[in-house]
């Protein structure tokens, strides 16, 4: 028998966290599962930062979640912050932050979808990195975080183990170069073919689609 080589891949849930974000990481990893081979496939968690069995999400979609994150006690191999409504407003529970840098420290890669970037910032994980989130909020992450060279065009950035990316369904992007990662690119092409996924776009496509802007002409 082979040994094991599952990974424990953890969401952070929180109240108005955005459906999209949950749901692009989940479907691209939980798809890959279907055909993986067992001892290579991932375990997918959902933490809470409150003790609740079920949250509303961004745009008013009930999320089932899972144990409240600080009585988790197994071994994150990559930690995901999708956003949600008000990150770039609002300031996190301490507790919540000194468990992020824990974390950072110990997972083999922490990444961000969107606002889930103010998460990360906050925590002091972004200090001297480059980052990205959504284009219109990328001004505002670097006005409220100087450390954190923000690149507003990308639509992920990996810098070290931490990977942030742009809004929406940039987390679909994000998920399948994690995927190519691990398992390579066929195994990522094939998820993607099977999400009936348009293109698989590196990193540094700009977030803005020249497709898009001419359907608008």
């Amino acid at each position: 028998m082979k040994a094991s080589q599952n990974r424990r891949l953890v969401i952070l849930m929180y109240p108005h966290v955005r459906e999209m974000d949950v749901a692009s990481v989940n479907d691209i990893f939980a798809t890959a599962n279907t055909f993986l081979p067992e001892n290579r496939r991932y375990h997918i968690s959902y933490l809470s930062t409150v003790a609740a069995s079920e949250l509303d999400g961004m745009y008013g979609m009930g999320l089932r979640t899972g144990p409240l994150y600080s009585t988790f006690r197994g071994e994150i191999d990559t930690l995901i912050i999708p956003g949600g409504i008000g990150n770039e407003l609002t300031e996190p529970p301490g507790k919540l932050l000194k468990w992020m840098r824990k974390q950072s420290g110990t997972a083999r890669r922490v990444g961000s979808i969107c606002t889930g970037a103010w998460l990360l910032a906050q925590a002091g994980l972004l200090d001297g990195k480059r980052a990205t989130t959504h284009w219109k909020w990328a001004h505002l992450l670097a006005r409220d975080f100087p450390k954190v060279t923000v690149d507003p065009d990308p639509i992920w950035v990996k810098d070290g183990n931490i990977y942030t990316s742009a809004g929406a369904t940039s987390g679909i992007d994000l998920s399948l170069a994690l995927l190519e990662e691990d398992h390579g690119r066929a195994v990522a092409l094939e998820v993607a073919r099977q999400l009936v996924v348009f293109l698989c776009r590196p990193g540094n496509q700009a977030q803005f689609s020249v497709a898009l802007q001419e359907q608008k002409t």
